[in-house]
């Protein structure tokens, strides 16, 4: 007598002895009679000894019919997968399974569960992966397309992330394309973030286009990061010379964060390359601030080389006369100097306080750059509004090379400033950060070392 000739109630018996899952499975497998016998057994012994872990394995790979058996076997619908501590319902949420999703919930699963110690809710999950369809069950089984939270609305969570797939979802379902958080609708929060897809979605959806956000900056403002986007909302009629409340047009925050693409799509759409911000800054001033303090190198395709190419005034200065030669004086900077200076900014510029840029060197030290000023003519002993030179400046810093080289270039150790004090008295009186050092240059200053230098 062969095994499968024998009476059901024998087969049973038998799978009944084993203690192991996997040998189960192989024995429901030995033939079509044993399988439909033996599957329902299975599913009972993975619900008593595994604690239904097929509906888990089932939720993850998107199995409907091996969800439904396990949930007609009888598995929890909220328990927890021993390894992940993921509910079933956010495995399927996480996969994408959709049918599995509305299985589960049919099943009672509870559409607000979140994971263990997660805050991410099943919606809020299907967001953030662009699950749409998954989105769309979730919609159907009593979420609010309007729920909010601790990052905004569902919508706000899809412009950030750019889930243009549940966004459509989203706003197909009633979610208020206005809705506010944090000051912001979900089309400024697109903008920032770079999501061009869903701010078209946006856009095509009815969202305003005239809001302004903190210090009165518009969409255009915000999507400066993205030329992208920045090209759409031009597209739809964003006006590209609109200013914010510091009087900065878009051109100047795309210069300021270095958006060399969204600078020169700007310039070809016409924008005004000499725009001047309430305290004078231009787009070139903004641009050479963000490559001194934040890239700190000159870089083929800055927005500095940009803007001077298309014709920027390399001496047009601030209200206070800040140039911008003034401003890339660090040692870092010496790149962007030269280029200023090979594109004819003005070597003598004074500042409303009287500072020149070889005043700002001398602060700096950058000796480099000073080499390359007075090799262009500038003056080696302007003063400024107290009545210092350069050559005052470098010698309170005891910085040696840069008073020797002030010295080779004609300036003056006896100058006195407004105080009658000269270059020497300052080396003094400044700072000892090297007792040696500020020794070299009082002997480097004092009168009677003209025969020696």
């Amino acid at each position: 007598m062969t095994l499968l000739s024998l009476p059901n109630e024998l087969l049973l018996a038998i799978a009944e002895t084993q203690d192991c899952q996997k040998d189960i499975n192989a024995f429901a497998r030995t033939s079509r009679r044993c399988f439909t016998l033996l599957n329902p057994f299975l599913y009972a012994y993975n619900v008593r000894q595994h604690q239904g872990s097929a509906l888990h394995w089932a939720a993850r790979q998107g199995q409907l019919r091996t969800a439904q058996e396990s949930l007609r076997q009888g598995t929890e619908i909220e328990l927890r997968d021993r390894k992940t501590r993921k509910l079933p319902l956010i495995q399927s949420v996480h996969c994408g399974h959709a049918d599995i999703v509305a299985l589960l919930l049919a099943h009672g699963a509870d559409p607000h569960a979140k994971g263990d110690g997660r805050p991410d809710d099943p919606i809020r999950s299907a967001v953030l992966r662009n699950k749409a369809a998954v989105a769309r069950v979730l919609l159907d089984n009593g979420i609010d397309a309007n729920l909010t939270g601790y990052r905004g609305s569902l919508l706000h969570l899809a412009a950030r992330n750019n889930r243009e797939a549940v966004a459509r979802v989203l706003i197909e379902k009633g979610a208020n394309i206005e809705s506010i958080y944090c000051g912001e609708t979900p089309l400024q929060v697109a903008c920032k973030a770079g999501s061009v897809e869903v701010a078209r979605c946006l856009i095509e959806s009815g969202a305003r286009l005239d809001t302004r956000g903190r210090h009165g900056s518009s969409l255009l403002h915000m999507a400066t990061n993205e030329v992208k986007t920045v090209k759409l909302l031009v597209e739809k009629g964003a006006d590209i010379e609109v200013k914010d409340e510091q009087g900065e047009t878009p051109l100047h925050l795309a210069c300021w964060n270095g958006r060399v693409e969204t600078a020169a799509f700007l310039l070809d759409q016409g924008a005004d390359i000499e725009a001047r911000s309430l305290t004078g800054k231009t787009p070139l001033l903004r641009g050479l601030l963000w490559e001194c303090t934040v890239c700190m190198q000159l870089k083929p395709a800055s927005v500095t080389t940009l803007l001077l190419e298309r014709g920027a005034d390399p001496s047009r200065g601030t209200d206070s006369n800040i140039t911008p030669l003034h401003c890339a004086t660090s040692k870092a900077s010496t790149g962007l100097f030269k280029l200023l200076l090979q594109y004819g900014a003005d070597v003598e510029a004074k500042t409303r306080l009287g500072l020149t840029p070889l005043h700002n060197l001398a602060e700096s030290g950058s000796l480099e750059s000073a080499k390359h000023l007075l090799q262009k003519g500038a003056d080696a002993q302007p003063r400024d509004g107290e009545g210092n030179t350069p050559l005052h400046l470098a010698a309170r810093r005891s910085d040696v090379e840069f008073v020797g080289l002030l010295l080779e270039a004609g300036a003056d150790r006896l100058a006195k400033n407004r105080k009658g004090q000269l270059p020497v008295h300052l080396a003094s009186e400044g700072a000892r950060k090297s007792e040696g050092r500020q020794r070299k240059v009082i002997d480097l200053l004092e009168p009677q070392s003209d025969h020696q230098h």
